[in-house]
């Protein structure tokens, strides 16, 4: 998810599993700019974190947003190993956290709400960082491949959920995206980021079926390609490329 604000600072948000990104980045980014303020990866998985690790051997990466740990994961040493050679500012993605974009754009971390630097993180969507982006009057809720138990922690502990857009979690899976968790957003729109006939069938029926009860339209990258919000801090209107 690229995210651009008003005064230019941009903020990629997971980079995909391979290097498909850059060729994205390059049809949104000007050809001379090599800089991006902020990326944050939301858990070192290899369809989130592989196209991340592609992105900062060619951008000049500024902050990097992440909940740091050791993790059960093979992708997760290179990812590491990347981080350290980009020498960018590490940020530790804990609840509370927040970063001013400029201009009334704010992005304000959810979960985790404790550290796990240090500690070892058996699996790693346990421990997805949930971030919510806030623009003026506009919330987007980005919540990586947080399952059902995180979804119930942040009901649970009264976090302030409410969005207008949200980034549906684990690519549709019925994990993810329950009925309880879905009522404290009340999203008017959705968005699925999901590959062409995966074989995980994803997404899930019963998934589209909440947002279908919750009243919320959704967007699906596999049926309507790459997916433009654009927002004046009050409205926002949705592009397809297909």
């Amino acid at each position: 998810m690229f995210i651009e604000a008003p005064n230019g600072n941009q903020v990629l948000i997971d980079g995909g599993p391979d290097g498909k990104v850059l060729s994205e980045l390059g049809k949104i980014m000007p050809f001379y700019d090599h800089d991006i303020n902020l990326i944050a990866l939301s858990h070192p998985q290899e369809d989130h974190a592989a196209g991340l690790i592609e992105v900062l051997k060619k951008y000049d990466v500024k902050n990097i947003l992440w909940a740091e740990g050791e993790y059960n994961s093979p992708i997760f040493g290179t990812w590491r190993e990347a981080v350290k050679d980009e020498n960018a500012e590490e940020i530790d993605a804990v609840a509370g956290k927040t970063i001013d974009l400029g201009n009334g754009v704010i992005l304000m971390v959810l979960f985790p709400t404790n550290s796990t630097s240090g500690s070892f993180v058996k699996n790693p969507n346990d421990n997805s960082v949930v971030i919510m982006l806030e623009y003026k009057e506009n919330g987007f809720l980005f919540t990586g491949d947080a399952e059902a138990a995180i979804e119930r922690k942040l009901v649970g502990m009264g976090t302030d959920l409410k969005a207008d857009v949200l980034k549906v979690g684990h690519h549709g899976s019925n994990t993810s995206t329950t009925e309880g968790f879905l009522s404290k957003i009340k999203p008017q729109v959705a968005v699925i980021e999901v590959g062409a006939k995966n074989r995980y069938g994803h997404p899930r029926i019963e998934v589209l079926s909440r947002l279908d009860m919750n009243n919320t339209k959704y967007y699906r990258t596999d049926n309507d390609g790459t997916i433009k919000i654009i927002s004046d801090g009050q409205n926002f209107q949705i592009f397809t490329a297909q």
